[in-house]
């Protein structure tokens, strides 16, 4: 079953580069949002769209379709049935 998966993340953060990791591990097609890298515009919308998903506005945030997750890997794994 193919997800539709986005993270958003920070480049300096370390929880993030293990999400991303874990991904790239795993095979998971995703998308990645660093959102401290993107530009004032666009790093406000990316924030907003986070803000209405995780209202803690917390990194990582992994949308798993609607699932939100950190990096809990017995959790990760069981939302992408690995």
């Amino acid at each position: 079953m193919r997800r539709k998966i986005k993270l958003y993340s920070l480049s300096t953060c370390p929880v993030c580069k293990k999400v991303k990791e874990f991904l790239k591990n795993n095979n998971i097609e995703h998308e990645v949002i660093e959102v401290d890298t993107l530009d004032g515009g666009e790093q406000w919308v990316a924030l907003k769209e986070l803000k209405k998903i995780n209202p803690q506005e917390t990194f990582p945030t992994l949308v798993v379709e609607k699932a939100v997750v950190g990096f809990d890997e017995e959790n990760l794994r069981k939302i992408l049935e690995l």
